[in-house]
């Protein structure tokens, strides 16, 4: 007999929902995929609450203002809120010679910065200028013989043969180069005006800032103190640094209270500079310069001045001079 070919049965599709068997030993895709093993696990669930770690904890110093005062009696109050700040921050377990070595350390080198910077501005080229300036401007006024320049001086045969040879401003043609020169120191001085007020405020900034470090500085030498001797039983050896640490702080802040008075006249400096600029050299100067234009003007008219007009002038004259001294 010929070989049966084998028959095409057509393709049976379930009703939807109906199970999918499979020959006995065979797992389909479909129960690979929905077996427990290949199931994504489900998603961590969110932990709401604040887990808490056991653990011993650490070891804070409960002070209060009087024990401060106490021990440094004369601070100011917001002094000893910053001691006490400090040593509730303060961690005894973790407490070592380290720590206390570093205690305020950085405040002292914050106020050795800050000394220097000082120091820097007070050397600044703009005071120099102004003080070479303003001193100038003296030697002129001061050499200036207003009685002798309106011809009511120096009548005599030899005044008359050694004028313009003597150190003294004397003669109208003086008077008008001692005229050009102050012109020109005004000027001067006007321009440094802006220069020596940033300086004054930089000055100012920098004395507010070493006035709150001392106040740091002071809080950190009380904060010391208290723990050296809170310390002292427990460990000598660390409270034996604390004490020493102290100590430094305590010198650090006598030297800035003693710097006080430098640093006053420091800031003083410009300041009275601003003052010689603002209310003798813009203000009573350009009238003074008027004055003695017009001097030379009546010399060259021959036009003579009288003794009390040119004993006006010398009185002025000699105003605007102790306005400019120091």
């Amino acid at each position: 007999m010929p070989p049966t070919k084998d028959k095409l049965r057509p393709t049976v599709i379930g009703a939807p929902g109906a199970s999918l068997r499979t020959p006995a030993g065979v797992r389909s895709e479909a129960q690979d995929v929905l077996s427990p093993a290949r199931r994504v696990p489900a998603a961590t669930p969110v932990v709401r609450q604040p887990t808490a770690i056991p653990g011993a904890e650490r070891k804070r110093i409960e002070v209060a203002v009087s024990d401060f005062q106490a021990l440094s009696p004369g601070a100011a109050a917001g002094v000893y809120e910053q001691a006490r700040a400090l040593v509730g921050a303060f961690v005894v377990d973790k407490a070592s010679q380290r720590k206390a070595i570093l205690w305020g350390h950085n405040l002292q080198q914050v106020h050795g910065d800050l000394v220097t910077e000082m120091l820097a501005l007070a050397r600044s080229p703009v005071l120099r200028h102004v003080e070479g300036y303003l001193a100038r401007m003296m030697d002129i006024l001061g050499s200036i013989d207003i009685m002798a320049v309106c011809g009511h001086g120096g009548d005599s045969l030899v005044g008359r043969l050694f004028q313009g040879i003597n150190s003294r401003i004397d003669t109208p043609g003086e008077l008008a180069q001692a005229q050009a020169e102050l012109e020109q120191l005004l000027a001067l001085m006007g321009g440094a005006l802006d220069p020596l007020l940033d300086l004054k405020d930089r000055l100012l900034r920098l004395s507010r800032s070493m006035e709150g470090t001392a106040a740091q500085v002071e809080a950190s030498a009380i904060g010391t103190l208290f723990l050296s001797e809170r310390l002292r039983q427990g460990d000598a050896a660390l409270a034996q640094c604390f004490v020493e640490r102290s100590t430094s702080l305590t010198q650090t802040l006598v030297q800035m209270r003693q710097a006080g008075s430098t640093r006053e006249i420091q800031i003083e400096q410009p300041i009275r500079l601003i003052g010689a600029i603002q209310n003798v050299a813009l203000v009573v100067m350009p009238a003074f310069i008027g004055s003695i234009a017009s001097i030379a003007t009546l010399s060259a008219s021959k036009t003579t001045i009288s003794p009390t007009e040119a004993g006006e002038l010398a009185y002025r004259l000699r105003d605007i001079i102790s306005q400019l001294k120091p």
